[in-house]
């Protein structure tokens, strides 16, 4: 399959959710000298030739506040209580308005803090090199986020059912992709237990 030179790529940060297993909003939890959707969002802009949008969705004015000022687009999903496939589906529909010659889309949570920069620049380099429809993360117990879908699958991505995420999609394509290990930086937090065992060992790294 042939090689795709410079792909235009946009990363699509999920952010919308309630973090009702966290008790509080994940997003402006503490992580180093920042907060967790700051931190993402400061992975994502090392890659310069890599446009950056954020999903937004319970406490949006707060969340917003947080973020405003940084070099990313902000995307209201008011549908968020609906799932993830919502905010996908929100966020690539606003995206491709931006940029319809759009190849690919990098899909990643907030919540998984220990992703390198590195990581998403690797599956980016796969995506490049192999010009298949998802490149995707191997996380050792599965396949999943962050992961790049191609234009290809796009009109699949729009039309997710409102509370699957993306790895319904990855799932199907499963024997076409290409994967990128992942295994031991993966970890979502999703708990006060997973987020102080995680900053416990990782905040001064």
């Amino acid at each position: 399959m042939s090689s795709l030179q410079n792909p235009k790529i946009a990363q699509l940060i999920l952010a919308a959710g309630a973090s009702n297993r966290m008790g509080e909003p994940k997003q402006l939890l503490p992580w180093k000298n920042t907060t967790l959707i700051d931190h993402a969002i400061s992975q994502s802009l090392v890659m310069k030739e890599v446009s950056t949008y954020v999903v937004l969705g319970a406490y949006y004015d707060s969340i917003y506040r947080q973020i405003s000022q940084l070099p990313v687009t902000v995307i209201n999903n008011p549908d968020w209580e609906r799932g993830m496939g919502s905010s996908i589906q929100v966020g690539i529909k606003a995206i491709l308005k931006d940029i319809p010659t759009l190849d690919a889309a990098l899909i990643s949570l907030i919540d998984q803090p220990l992703i390198p920069a590195t990581h998403y620049k690797d599956l980016i380099t796969s995506f490049a090199k192999n010009n298949v429809p998802i490149v995707a993360s191997d996380l050792g117990n599965r396949i999943g986020v962050p992961a790049i879908f191609s234009k290809r699958v796009f009109k699949e991505l729009v039309e997710l059912k409102e509370d699957y995420g993306a790895r319904f999609i990855i799932k199907k394509y499963l024997k076409a992709i290409k994967t990128i290990p992942l295994t031991d930086q993966g970890i979502d937090i999703d708990t006060q237990e997973q987020y102080q065992k995680i900053v416990a060992i990782f905040s001064n790294q």
